[in-house]
């Protein structure tokens, strides 16, 4: 404990000593925020694919129209 103590007082912050700052914390923020997104996004998406929606839009074709509801209208309302 004696050493942690001794070193920390001869660490001395120098003039010239080159810091992330400001900068480096509001990019470390964005890639964060973006992250956030990104996965909130891929998460719907995985949601979607295990509904069933992308057997259901490989089935259609390239040339139908989109599934837009999701496939849930064509099941009976007791499902």
């Amino acid at each position: 404990m004696q050493t942690v103590l001794m070193l920390a007082q001869q660490t001395e912050v120098d003039k010239y000593t080159i810091t992330p700052g400001v900068l480096g914390f509001l990019v470390v923020a964005a890639i964060g925020g973006v992250l956030y997104f990104l996965m909130r996004s891929m998460k719907d998406k995985l949601a979607h694919v295990r509904e069933g929606g992308f057997d259901q839009a490989v089935e259609a074709g390239p040339d139908a129209p989109a599934d837009t509801d999701g496939g849930r209208a064509e099941q009976a309302p007791g499902d």
